[in-house]
Formats: structure tokens, C-alpha cells, sequence
């Protein structure tokens, strides 16, 4: 699986690292981290260091045409240049928290998602706890990173999940 996060998901990713919600090496165990030029500038520019540079690829610009029309529709370089990765195949997987950035993805039907979807697949996986996505979930509502809607979607997934795991 090839990951490319957006800025936004390594700052939260960062947050929940420092609260101890979230060893980062679990989303390494899960898949290939991608990280552009331009998000790393970012991600240095707001010295966000939970990623592991020795675990991490650095990419280039895929997809030229895909990044120049998302330039020209205002979105800055490293969105661009995220977008530019993007594919339809699900073993590449768009993570951002921009509304904006998964809508541009999905008109391309580039699979992506949101953070805290990615980390509901981590349980799915076995990587994470059902417990441990319980309390990253109430962390991102209390800090105001999640909607109440997206927060309620994932209790109520919590509670179908577990179900389904009392009749297996």
C-alpha cells in the first residue's frame, strides 16, 4: 500500500504521537510512506517530525497535468503535488484533511480518504485497537479536527465492529 499524506494529517498524526494516541511505526508496519518535495518543505517549515526519514520515499511530481490544473484551481504546491500521485488503483491511497483536496481526488476517483478513516482500517488490519481508535476519535472531536458527524460515524462503526467480532 502507498501512502501519501497531506500536511494537515502529519500535523495531527504529530499531535496524537505526542498525547501517546498513536505510534507512528504502525503506520509504517501498514504501508509505504510517500512523502512530495513540496509536503516536506511544509513539514519542515512547521518542524513536524514524526515521520521517519529512513522509512520514507520521497516523490517526485507524478502526474504534471493533474498537479498544473490543480495549481491553476488555487490549490497550493504541496496539494498540487499530492493530487499529482494520486491513482485509481486502491493500493495508492490519498490521506488529507482538506475537503477541498478529497473532492478534486474522488472527481479523478483517486482513492481517498481522511485520517481517521485510514486509522478505522488500521483496526480493521489488526494494527491498532478498537480502544485505541476510541480515544483518537474523542481526541480529534475534543481538539476540533473531526466533525461531530465524522465522530459520530465512527462510534457508531465502533459499535458495529465489535458486534461482528462477538459473532465470530
Amino acid at each position: 500500500m502507498d501512502l501519501f499524506i497531506d500536511t494537515c494529517s502529519w500535523l495531527k498524526l504529530d499531535a496524537l504521537s505526542k498525547n501517546n494516541l498513536f505510534l507512528i511505526e504502525n503506520l509504517y508496519d501498514f504501508g509505504d510512506i510517500n512523502i512530495t518535495h513540496d509536503i516536506l518543505f511544509e513539514l519542515d517549515h512547521f518542524n513536524c517530525n514524526v515521520w521517519i526519514k529512513e522509512r520514507s520515499k520521497i516523490i517526485p511530481v507524478k502526474n504534471k497535468q493533474v498537479f498544473d490544473e490543480a495549481i491553476t484551481l488555487d490549490f497550493d504546491k504541496a496539494d498540487a503535488s499530492l493530487l499529482s500521485n494520486g491513482s485509481k488503483e486502491l493500493a495508492t491511497l490519498i490521506i488529507s484533511e482538506d475537503n477541498l483536496v478529497l473532492r478534486y481526488a474522488r472527481m479523478y476517483k483517486f482513492a481517498a480518504i481522511q485520517l481517521i478513516d485510514l486509522i478505522r482500517i488500521l483496526v480493521q488490519q489488526n494494527i491498532l485497537s478498537k480502544n485505541e481508535l476510541y480515544k483518537i476519535n474523542r481526541y480529534l472531536r475534543e481538539m476540533r479536527n473531526i466533525t461531530l458527524k465524522k465522530e459520530k460515524e465512527i462510534k457508531q462503526w465502533l459499535a458495529e465492529y465489535r458486534s461482528l467480532q462477538k459473532l465470530a
